[in-house]
């Protein structure tokens, strides 16, 4: 049996992300051998296939990576992507259309591969399977395979879905301008526009389903809508409201308001919105529509009373991914807003049903249950609710089970009744209708609880004993003192199965949240009475990149993503912590470590790396074993001045101080901390930058910022007085400084804060022998004093060049007298 693709680039490429960076490297060092030894010849092979694509009066020309033909007439089309990138909808939809405008009869097989996994894909029978199929088995298809041709209209869709895909900023250009239109020319309000362009789209699609089920002609034309108004000697808009109508009698629980007509009245408005898409296709291309009806409706004027985020496509791929939905499974979504979520579930279980290999009735019969028993969702806002509808109308269906309202209030969520839940709710907004707060054990006797934690106890009543939920919450909830009780709640009726720690800024691009976040996966524990089976290992994660880039308004890809490699590494069960190529990092943490007190990744990496670190060391000891945090706090006087060392003047990575200023009180802050020559000083914030510093001999005691620590010996057996500035090295150094980045809690780098429960509980500093202390002790402290004097000198040669300027000066105006 012939291996796979991905076990062909394993054996043969070592370094699999480091020697295949571009599409070009997978196409001529894994691509190409691999079709060989599948029994391709190379001159079966043709490369940079030129295919045509022309609707109306738009043309554009597509290459596709490697055609395979078989008696002079191309018979499978592949295309190559990295092995960094996952593959998507999108890709297998691209090399379909690449093999359905081959000819007639056209190709068989459409094929994407990133050289780790490979989705071919049948275009006559309209199955999907895994894996490149052999020359051999290519030969036995063709002659199995029914000679259907496309018909003209059929081909002219496809033509439309491959337009589509590959001129994303044409479409998105064409978005915009419709928005334009519907405002200024259809005088509808912005805040009402995204409603009627849900209505045109709605009615796009119910002509492209028609077409695709051969029904009749695409109608979704200006020449359609000229044709049969002059036809009845009425306007085009009247012809297009019937179509609309065709449209919600289809699909008949859309809109669920009375009043849900059309309301754009100008003619001539209709025909140029229509004119500006019909070129397009939106049905099995939604994730381009979605993103851009989204970037240009509802981002900058969407902002309802629970706030509206939404996940990026790359969270949400890697979450479903770890779920491994099944056939079958009953998932939801208690706050879907765009359907992001529900989109990507479908999508993921309809891959399985294509690849299982049974018989095309049993097929038919789990497609039917996914779309109609499979998908729920429930969502505050009734637009969004709109969109998430058509949205899942563009993928394939699944949208009769989206309701509208309240969740916490809903009786249309049955307790104990999911197999899956993925959400991404409202974050940290205060709830406050008591007769709902008395419905959750976190809301009892309160007048009000915030929305993210009653999310997390609908959630759990919703879901099967035994079975898992996959949540994007705020981070503080799982590491900040505050939500400590909050945490016992959770590990009471819940076990932790994966904690991610996501990028600062992951969220800006997608509704402007800066909550620090991550993703906490949950399994709700069996009833009472039941054997409980806790997990024995939780995944757990710090990436780094997340393929776009964080913290800017606007979303920009980038091809770096740790998330990818991620999929890859929990594949199995490993030990230690994994670092990917963009320097994040992951691992399998024994659920014995899991405890109330912080549940992050960040955190819980530490615990793993801790573990491999007491095996390094002889000795390895936490810091409240050295020392103790004082911070002797002062009240500022007005008129007094003061030694202030401002926690820029530590300089970043050495931790030398080459300033301390007199300054008056009136210029500081009204209360700070006291500190005094001699003090080893650790600033809290941004621990990434390694402010740890030996205060230097100064007159009396000065004054810093609360942020920073002051640490006082502790008399202990691991390090002596006389060495004690061996912490100020320790705590620079790589091992200890991994760690303080990682205990650190805030919404972005520049501000997280190394609490000091964490600080002196959970840094672990690995004790050296007693003269090597010695020396590093002595060498530190004399460096920062040796500079803390050089400074100290500039300075004074400074000041007395000041003051000579300024004598000269004065003799100078002076002489002008």
């Amino acid at each position: 049996m012939k291996k796979s693709i991905s076990e062909w680039t394993q054996e043969n490429i070592v370094y699999i992300n480091k020697e295949l960076k571009t599409e070009e490297d997978m196409k001529i060092k894994v691509l190409i051998p691999y079709l060989q030894y599948l029994g391709y010849e190379t001159n079966e092979m043709k490369f940079e296939e030129k295919i045509q694509v022309n609707i109306g009066t738009k043309s554009t020309t597509i290459r596709s990576d490697i055609a395979i033909f078989v008696n002079g007439k191309a018979e499978m089309y592949i295309d190559a992507k990295t092995p960094v990138r996952s593959l998507s909808e999108k890709d297998v939809l691209q090399v379909e259309s690449y093999a359905k405008l081959s000819g007639r009869p056209h190709a068989i097989y459409g094929v994407v591969t990133n050289g780790l996994e490979a989705i071919t894909s049948n275009t006559f029978l309209g199955n999907r399977t895994k894996g490149i199929p052999s020359k051999q088995q290519l030969l036995r298809d063709i002659d199995k395979a029914p000679k259907g041709i496309l018909e003209e209209i059929e081909i002219h869709e496809v033509e439309r879905v491959l337009f589509t895909l590959n001129n994303p900023k044409e479409l998105y250009k064409t978005i915009k301008k419709c928005k334009d239109i519907i405002e200024k020319r259809g005088l509808i309000r912005s805040d009402q526009s995204f409603k009627e362009m849900t209505k045109i789209i709605l009615t796009k699609m119910n002509e492209e389903r028609r077409v695709k089920g051969k029904e009749g002609v695409n109608r979704f034309s200006v020449e359609y809508l000229e044709k049969i108004a002059g036809a009845k000697n009425v306007s085009e808009l009247v012809v297009f409201k019937e179509l609309f109508q065709n449209a919600k009698d289809r699909y008949t629980q859309i809109y669920t308001k009375e009043d849900e007509n059309l309301n754009i009245t100008d003619n001539e408005c209709i025909k140029a919105i229509v004119k500006s898409i019909q070129d397009f296709s939106f049905l099995g291309t939604g994730d381009d529509i979605k993103g851009t009806v989204y970037e240009i409706f509802l981002k900058a004027s969407l902002r309802g009373e629970f706030d509206q985020y939404f996940t990026p496509r790359e969270i949400v791929d890697f979450m479903v991914k770890f779920a491994d939905p099944n056939m079958g499974d009953i998932i939801l979504d208690p706050a879907c807003g765009s359907g992001g979520f529900l989109i990507q579930a479908f999508n993921y279980v309809n891959k399985k049903i294509n690849a299982a290999g049974l018989p095309q009735i049993e097929n038919i019969k789990r497609y039917d249950a996914l779309i109609e028993k499979c998908l729920w969702g429930h969502e505050a806002d009734y637009d969004l609710h709109v969109l998430a509808k058509i949205n899942l109308i563009m993928h394939g269906d699944g949208w009769n089970n989206i309701y509208q309202g309240d969740t916490l209030s809903s009786d249309k969520l049955k307790d104990n009744y999911f197999d899956l839940i993925l959400a991404n709710p409202p974050f940290t907004i205060p709830y406050k209708f008591k007769d709902v707060l008395s419905l959750y054990e976190l809301g009892i006797g309160k007048n009000s609880v915030e929305l993210d934690l009653l999310f997390v106890e609908k959630s759990l009543k919703v879901l099967k004993p035994g079975k898992d939920m996959y949540i994007v919450l705020p981070e503080g909830l799982l590491n900040i003192p505050y939500y400590q009780n909050f945490r016992e709640w959770l590990l009471g009726k819940a076990d932790i199965i994966l904690s991610i720690s996501l990028p600062e800024g992951a969220f800006i691009p997608f509704g402007g949240s800066v909550s620090k976040t991550c993703i906490l996966g949950l399994r709700k524990k069996e009833v009472e009475g039941k054997e409980q089976v806790k997990p024995k290992y939780v995944f757990i994660g710090r990436p780094l990149e997340i393929g776009y880039e964080t913290g800017k308004k606007m979303y920009i890809p980038k091809e770096e993503n740790d998330l990818l490699e991620f999929e890859s590494k929990m594949q199995e069960i490993f030990s230690g912590v994994m670092v990917t190529s963009n320097g994040g990092e992951c691992g399998w943490i024994d659920s014995k470590y899991i405890d109330s007190r912080r549940i992050d990744g960040n955190y819980l990496l530490n615990v793993l790396d801790r573990e491999l670190l007491l095996g390094q060391y002889p000795t390895f000891v936490t810091l409240s074993n050295l020392c103790e945090v004082e911070n002797e706090s002062v009240r500022i006087k007005k008129d007094e001045y003061y030694n202030y060392l401002e926690v820029p003047d530590i300089s970043e990575n050495t931790g030398t101080i080459t300033n301390i200023r007199m300054i008056k009180g009136e210029k500081i802050a009204r209360s700070l901390n006291k500190f005094y020559p001699g003090d080893i000083l650790f600033s809290r914030i941004n621990p990434r930058k390694r402010r740890i510093t030996i205060v230097p001999p100064i007159d009396g005691y000065g004054v810093v910022s609360k942020e920073v620590y002051r640490l006082v010996y502790k008399e202990n057996e691991y390090i002596d007085r006389e060495n004690w500035y061996v912490l100020c090295a320790l705590l620079q150094s790589d091992i200890v400084t991994k760690q303080l980045v990682r205990l650190a809690t805030g919404s972005s780098s520049s501000r997280a804060r190394v609490q000091v429960e964490d600080f002196l509980n959970d840094v672990y500093i690995p004790i050296l022998p007693a003269e090597q202390q010695k020396e590093i002790s002595d060498t530190t402290y004399k460096s920062m004093l040796e500079i803390w004097k050089q400074s100290q000198s500039y300075l004074k040669v400074f000041e007395k060049n000041q003051k000579s300027i300024g004598t000269d000066l004065n003799r100078n105006l002076l002489r002008g007298i």
